[in-house]
């Protein structure tokens, strides 16, 4: 695998780490989103539910007129009651609830939905009413069941509550653990760009500079079982060693060669030098004896003159 196809694997790696991470944290902001407005909306159930018995309590001594008014007033609040009920169960996207997961929350929500239909029922009864006497009773029935209903919806406001905290301490588990992966994922990448790249360009820097300094150590040889971009590099610094070694022995035969021809013409050189001297030498002597028979011959020409002239 080559150095690019490496350095690209490892960059993909880590952009799909981050857009994990990513959608990791929106999934879990989601979740924590989801359960914040359920807690506010069951909390809200609780006011309502008071807020029906303060309304049937009220209609009891109320004129016609005033009746049809609170009775209208009850009939809305009941209908956002079940819608807001409903949501919680199953999930409402107006009112950015999502369907509960946790056990404990449905649970408590199988046991509140039986409570409100019983408590429901008693305050359509007292809109139902048509006389005071009935509207008396069934308000009685309202007001002695209220505590108690209220009391399951706080509970089911407990369980909303415990669940979103049981969700934040997991998705600070989450958070720590992401943030030990992504740890252990810039290690493993900075050990990576430092084992792969890093550590074999030093290796070729320190091996050029034994090459080119003073001591031009040529055994310089760089092992790299690897075939990327920085194993052809190795290969090539290898190659250009070994030729240069090749070439410098080359070089240093021819040296020797070149250094004993020079011998040999200096020692021819002296030897014809003493030649030379020798012819010189030689050449003198000659000399000497022709001029010495020259003197001999003008000795004995001038003798013979003598002679000639005394017969």
């Amino acid at each position: 695998m080559t150095l690019r196809g490496k350095l690209q694997a490892t960059f993909v790696v880590l952009f799909i780490f981050i857009i994990g991470v990513v959608g990791l944290n929106f999934f879990t902001f989601g979740q924590l989103e989801g359960y914040a407005p359920a807690v506010n909306a069951s909390g809200s159930l609780r006011m309502r539910a008071y807020q029906l018995a303060w309304l049937s309590a009220r209609s009891v001594p109320a004129g016609a007129e005033e009746t049809a008014n609170i009775r209208g007033d009850m009939a809305a609040r009941v209908a956002e009651y079940d819608h807001i009920l409903t949501g919680l169960e199953q999930g409402d996207e107006g009112l950015h609830l999502l369907a509960p997961s946790d056990a404990a929350v449905m649970a408590q929500l199988q046991k509140v939905k039986p409570l409100w239909q019983a408590y429901r029922d008693d305050v359509i009864a007292v809109m139902d009413a048509g006389t005071p006497a009935a509207k008396y009773e069934a308000n009685a029935k309202v007001s002695a069941e209220v505590a108690d209903y209220v009391a399951e919806v706080d509970a089911l406001v407990r369980a909303y509550d415990e669940a979103s905290r049981a969700r934040i301490a997991r998705a600070k588990m989450i958070e720590g653990l992401i943030l030990v992966l992504a740890l252990l994922v810039v290690v493993g990448a900075s050990h990576f760009i430092r084992a792969q790249i890093l550590r074999p360009l030093a290796a070729l820097t320190a091996s050029f500079h034994e090459v080119a300094g003073k001591e031009g150590d040529l055994t310089q040889q760089l092992s790299a079982d690897r075939y990327d971009e920085i194993g052809q590099i190795v290969h090539s610094f290898n190659s250009f060693v070994s030729d240069l070694r090749e070439l410098i022995t080359r070089a240093q035969a021819c040296s020797t060669e070149v250094s004993g021809l020079a011998d040999t013409v200096w020692h021819a050189s002296i030897e014809n030098s003493k030649a030379v001297e020798f012819n010189a030498v030689a050449v003198m002597g000659t000399a000497e004896r022709t001029q010495e028979q020259h003197e001999e011959a003008e000795t004995l020409t001038q003798s013979l003159a003598g002679i000639a002239a005394h017969m």
